[in-house]
């Protein structure tokens, strides 16, 4: 797993049913730079990422956002392509100004 510091910039999430089938769904958008490699984007994004169920969402909630985040991800596939999802999330320690 890889554990990054990031610009968590919103959150939300889902419960209940549709079509007679039960949703329990997060997700969080992080700021992620575009791909400036090709000269035909400059600038920054928000990217969703899976968080497991609405109560791990519901959590983050309670804060102000934007908010920076220690966000651990882990890499899976399916054999024939991958994607990160998100394991963990919790705020960055912020430091106090003497």
């Amino acid at each position: 797993m890889a554990t990054e510091t990031v610009k968590v910039m919103g959150v939300k999430f889902f419960k209940g049913t549709i079509d007679d089938k039960a949703i329990d769904s997060g997700k969080i958008f992080v700021e992620e730079a575009l791909d400036f490699t090709r000269g035909t984007a400059k600038g920054y994004a928000s990217q969703e990422y899976a968080l497991g169920n609405a109560e791990a969402a519901q959590v983050l909630m309670k804060l102000e956002f934007p908010l920076m985040a220690v966000v651990e991800f882990q890499r899976v596939t399916n054999g024939d392509t991958s994607k990160n999802v998100v394991m963990s999330v919790r705020p960055a320690d912020v430091k106090k100004a003497a």
